[in-house]
């Protein structure tokens, strides 16, 4: 838009001059009139032409500004009024020294008048001149703190972490103390928790480090994340402790206690080490009304909770209480096409509520959106709600891309392996446990949470001859292609031997 108002300038400054060299020897009285014009018009170009020159030496290649806007403001400013008194002395024959020292005294005026807003001005400048922060970057001045979006002539502009703008006057950047933190620079937060002082430190160091080492979303790798134990709270029996990791995203640390306080707690859990503010004795997970199909049986394992996100280690064995698992799915047992096909057949009806995290369909449908368009949101939100597999999701709106190397391009994304949902009731583990596939075969995360009651080997041969543990027994078989085909009676002798023998053909 600023290139076609500076050609239309330039064209409008060109047929004024035309119009008077073709008019001006025939018409006295139209000839100052158009040189007079057509000098403004002239002054007005270069202006424009230096103003251009200008914004594009502080804009890079994408167009993006690489300083703030009062660099184009006052340098555009000082660029039309030279311009002006270059027209109004050689052009106009006026003598523009009365009007500078009238200007001078108008100047004066209007600084004591406007004294705060210039003071931001001169803020604005010695900001502009320092460059102590830019776009992006994360500030911190008392109670105030947030992501700058816009750094302009007056004041700056911040984007907090509940999502609320801040307008913040440059004059208090320049007067008082900022916390400045550069767009992609690690920064370190610390999350204390409360763990009951009879747990010895060295144990609580150990499960929180197992923590950190599987990765919390958001916790950056370098520098190293690391657990100190900061003193006793002597009013609560407790000990302090305090994780301290490093994000690049300071504006979300909010949601980063969360998560890795979540983390925390579960990892916790799974070890009897109570996070509470209450010196208690470690109570031993219940389950959480013991379900129907387990019979008089529940108390044959222990109940393990996982969290949103963590991988089940490959060798445990049991049944899924509460919550849900991902488990990998090799190329073989599945038909593709055959899973697809309700699917794509599926109408699109009422909204549905997702099956797979919205924040996993919207990242897929962004990558869909580069070869779909914006209706790859849409889409994508139809197929998430029938499928819980992100594997699928990929490969269903694969289909819906018509040229082939830019479905394979989509497709490059996907997961390698598809999903099999379990669900609450249904067995794992028990193909790798009984040895008739190599452990650590299947990869089993958790969607959004899971509980699961764990059985040792004793338990399993507890579980083989067990009179109630036949409709157990029927879960573990259809667990795995490979656990039906043993059968009732071979499972039986599996599970009482625990052998690990190579199973007969």
């Amino acid at each position: 838009m600023s290139y076609l108002l500076s050609a239309l300038l330039v064209a409008a400054t060109a047929l004024v001059w035309l119009l008077f060299v073709t008019l001006a020897p025939d018409s006295a009285d139209w000839a100052p009139v158009l040189r007079d014009a057509a000098s403004f018009l002239t002054a007005l170009s270069v202006a424009r032409f230096v103003e251009v020159l200008v914004s594009t030496l502080v804009d890079d290649s994408d167009g993006n500004s690489r300083t703030t806007d009062l660099v184009k403001v006052m340098s555009s400013i000082v660029i039309y009024i030279a311009a002006m008194l270059v027209w109004l002395h050689y052009g106009m024959a006026f003598d523009i020294t009365s009007l500078l020292a009238t200007s001078a005294i108008v100047s004066l005026v209007l600084g004591f008048a406007l004294q705060n807003t210039l003071g931001n001005l001169f803020s604005g400048l010695s900001l502009e001149l320092e460059r102590p922060l830019r776009v992006g970057d994360f500030i911190r001045k008392g109670t105030v703190e947030g992501e700058v979006v816009a750094l302009k002539w007056r004041s700056i502009f911040l984007r907090t972490p509940n999502g609320s703008s801040i307008v913040l006057p440059n004059s208090t950047l320049a007067t008082d103390a900022v916390e400045v933190v550069r767009r992609g620079q690690s920064v370190r937060t610390a999350v204390s928790f409360l763990v009951p002082d009879r747990i010895p430190p060295m144990r609580v160091f150990k499960v929180a480090e197992e923590v950190l080492d599987r990765g919390v979303p958001g916790v950056a790798e370098d520098p190293l994340s690391s657990v100190v134990l900061i003193g006793p709270e002597p009013e609560t029996g407790t000990m302090r402790y305090a994780l301290r990791c490093y994000t690049t995203k300071p504006i979300d640390t909010t949601s980063l206690a969360s998560r890795v306080l979540t983390a925390l707690w579960y990892a916790f859990d799974r070890q009897d080490i109570p996070m509470t503010g209450e010196s208690r004795d470690a109570i031993a997970p219940a389950l959480p009304q013991s379900p129907a199909f387990l019979g008089n049986l529940a108390g044959l394992g222990r109940l393990l909770r996982f969290g949103p996100g963590e991988t089940v280690p490959p060798q445990l064995a049991g049944f899924v209480v509460d919550g849900g698992l991902h488990e990998e799915v090799l190329s073989h047992e599945i038909d593709l096409d055959a899973e697809l096909a309700p699917i794509l057949g599926a109408v699109f009806g009422p909204n549905r509520l997702p099956l797979i995290p919205p924040t996993a369909i919207r990242h897929i449908a962004r990558q869909a959106a580069l070869f779909l368009g914006p209706v790859a949101f849409t889409l994508a939100d139809h197929y998430g709600s029938l499928t819980t597999d992100p594997y699928l999701l990929y490969h269903a709106l694969a289909s819906r891309i018509p040229d082939a190397l830019d479905r394979q391009r989509f497709l490059s994304n996907a997961p390698d392996r598809p999903l099999r949902h379990i669900s609450p009731g249904d067995a794992f583990g028990w193909a790798s446990r009984l040895q008739v596939e190599t452990i650590a075969t299947r990869k089993r995360t958790v969607v959004y949470s899971a509980d699961l009651l764990v059985l040792d080997e004793a338990a399993a041969a507890i579980l083989a001859d067990h009179p109630e543990g036949e409709a157990l027994r029927a879960r573990i078989l259809a667990s795995s292609p490979l656990l039906e085909a043993l059968g009732p009676e071979l499972l039986a002798v599996r599970l009482a031997k625990n052998s690990g023998e190579p199973v007969e053909s």
